[in-house]
């Protein structure tokens, strides 16, 4: 007796939203101070990451949608859009998008990112305790790459 059947499946599946396999090695940085961009540019380019700097609130929607990022950093210290803001774009873009807030280590800005990612349902949410540490950057990029399938990193 033959126990296996077979059925026919199709395959023309069609999704909504961005998958994994179509994000690209790049980075939105969402911030609009120079030292910081500059200290978060050095570290993707060392891991050989496109980097994207988004300063105004209008550019944030349409370079997720042009760009398909692996992830977004967000700074809440922003004069034209804060990290929390940047948390809501992303939600309504794709809540499983990796961000990463820079919070300063301000233990008020860390508990409103907590209570910012519950509200807009996201799922991949890291905070910085201090300026971000290489370190820490790496860790968070690794995970967002893999996640993505887009990086050559091997975790050590």
């Amino acid at each position: 007796m033959n126990m296996i059947t077979s059925i026919e499946a199709s395959l023309n599946y069609s999704f909504s939203g961005v998958g994994p396999a179509n994000r690209q090695a790049l980075v939105l940085i969402v911030s609009d101070s120079a030292p910081v961009v500059e200290q978060l540019e050095r570290v993707c380019a060392f891991f050989d990451l496109g980097v994207e700097v988004v300063a105004s609130e209008e550019e944030l929607l349409p370079m997720l949608c042009e760009h398909h990022p692996m992830a977004v950093i967000a700074d809440v210290d922003c004069d034209t859009r804060d990290g929390f803001d940047s948390m809501r774009v992303v939600a309504g873009y794709d809540h499983d998008l990796p961000v990463m807030v820079l919070t300063h280590g301000d233990p008020v800005l860390m508990g409103a990112a907590d209570a910012m990612q519950e509200l807009w349902n996201l799922t991949m949410v890291s905070r910085t305790s201090a300026k971000p540490l290489a370190g820490q950057l790496a860790e968070f990029l690794y995970a967002a790459g893999r996640r993505a399938g887009c990086m050559r990193l091997v975790q050590i």
